[in-house]
């Protein structure tokens, strides 16, 4: 590559930031009763839409175990009488996140709302904070669609652009599972369901000590580094080195072991402050040299990576925000950078 690597910006979130996507495939689905019976799922058209009905006793809820997902985006249609929900990060039946809607409030406050399943509780008067309201009707059809990106949940109802519900979830021993459509009190109906697993966020790096700036680091340099600390902030999906500096003023060198099964090229999706160079196993693949200073809401930048099956060494080369202020800004007496690191998925 180019010492000054293109920056391919997403044509689209899902598009550019997606593992894989499943839809409805009923034989993936188990059914369970409120007396927790087995059961399966049938087909039926409702309102001229073909879909799956769930009537909250003998159906009570649908249960995908063969997806584990973490990070993702959910769609689908729904039209529910009293309850209707999605379940996700789901360990058991009575343990997940449950988002669910209440069609008969639409338009109220209390027309969608938030709770996390601990044993089987339904704690909704506990967390009566997480709600928000959503223009639905009893037994119409309306269509949803959940992002879920570490610990946010944002919820989109009827394709409009700005969320529903967007929220930090509470937090359970739980951080991916399976995926479950629930009813409560009456029908629901459920159609045109797509699961879409995004990327993961890197979070575990080892880093070597602050370098000096004004340095152009390769590869011969970074294998002669000896020392190296681990890293791995979960909650935080940006690798901010000034937490780790007691005066951020540097180059730091971040490294990260890629597990793959086989010669495969996949999509390294990642935004930074500063300068940044990314080797993989030894060959630089990017670099930009020029300075970035821009506030970074998500993965905007793209490459692929040529990994070879077996273990794979990505690194990282960052340098932040000093260049700004010529030598730092002035942190209560010193000179130092503001900003300074990136943030990547795989």
């Amino acid at each position: 590559m180019n010492k000054h690597a293109l920056l391919l910006l997403f044509v689209g979130l899902l598009s550019c930031s997606l593992c894989h996507a499943q839809s409805l495939n009923k034989s993936d689905w188990t059914v369970y009763s409120d007396d927790n019976k087995p059961g399966a799922l049938t087909d039926t058209i409702y309102m001229g839409k073909p879909c799956v009905k769930l009537n909250g006793a003998s159906k009570s809820i649908a249960w995908n175990k063969k997806v584990n997902c973490r990070n993702f985006r959910i769609d689908l249609d729904i039209a529910g009488e009293v309850m209707s929900g999605v379940g996700f990060h789901v360990a058991d039946e009575l343990n997940y996140q449950f988002l669910y809607f209440r069609p008969g409030y639409g338009g109220t406050i209390e027309a969608t709302q938030y709770i996390p399943i601990f044993n089987g509780a339904l704690s909704w008067v506990i967390y009566s904070a997480y709600q928000a309201a959503a223009e639905t009707k009893k037994l119409e059809w309306f269509h949803v669609a959940l992002e879920v990106r570490g610990q946010n949940l944002k919820v989109f109802v009827n394709q409009n652009s700005k969320p529903a519900m967007d929220i930090t979830m509470v937090n359970t021993d739980a951080k991916s599972g399976g995926i479950l459509l629930r009813s409560m009190f009456g029908n629901s109906y459920f159609a045109n369901v797509s699961i879409r697993e995004w990327a993961a966020y890197i979070t575990d790096w080892e880093i070597s000590e602050q370098l000096p700036r004004n340095t152009s680091y390769d590869y011969a340099q970074v294998s002669k580094i000896k020392e190296w600390t681990k890293i791995n902030e979960i909650e935080d999906n940006y690798v901010n080195f000034c937490r780790y500096f007691k005066n951020p003023d540097g180059v730091v060198v971040a490294k990260h072991a890629v597990q793959s099964t086989a010669d495969i090229s996949k999509p390294l999706n990642f935004d930074f402050i500063g300068k940044l160079k990314i080797i993989l196993n030894g060959k630089e693949v990017f670099n930009y040299d020029k300075y970035q200073l821009d506030r970074i809401p998500d993965v905007n930048n793209r490459i692929l990576l040529d990994l070879k099956k077996g273990n794979n060494e990505l690194i990282f080369i960052s340098e932040g925000d000093a260049f700004v202020f010529g030598k730092g800004y002035k942190s209560i007496g010193r000179l130092q950078h503001q900003n300074w690191g990136f943030i990547c998925s795989l």
